[in-house]
């Protein structure tokens, strides 16, 4: 084989991994597929924060999948049902982190929104 295809076929593997971190979700239409959304805003201002993460933990504590929140502070990204978890976002300028720990989502729950308010420092 030579080196450049197999260069890219190992590249090929770990772009499909990166876009897919570890985190076990239902294929589309199982009932223990959620889409987890909602809008990340200021405490103060009511104005959505954005250029920022909200990331997905699992009740191991792992990072298990993160959703970047767009110019209108809105987030979005599919999870397992029936599993507890926990919600971070991390802010630099001038807020402080976020946590929130959520029980486990009931099968059958499609979408759920959760809108999740950071505190200026």
């Amino acid at each position: 084989m030579r080196p450049w295809l197999s260069a890219f076929a190992v590249l090929a593997a770990t772009t499909v991994l990166a876009q897919h971190p570890h985190l076990n979700v239902p294929p589309k239409g199982s009932p223990d597929r959620v889409q987890l959304f909602g809008y990340v805003t200021d405490s103060l201002t009511g104005k959505p924060v954005y250029d920022c993460l909200v990331e997905y933990y699992g009740r191991d504590g792992q990072r298990r999948s993160i959703s970047s929140v767009n110019s209108d502070g809105r987030y979005a990204m599919f999870i397992p049902a029936r599993t507890p978890f926990e919600l971070r976002v991390e802010k630099e300028n001038g807020y402080f982190n976020f946590q929130r720990r959520v029980l486990p989502i009931a099968e059958g729950t499609s979408q759920l929104r959760m809108d999740l308010v950071l505190r200026p420092k």
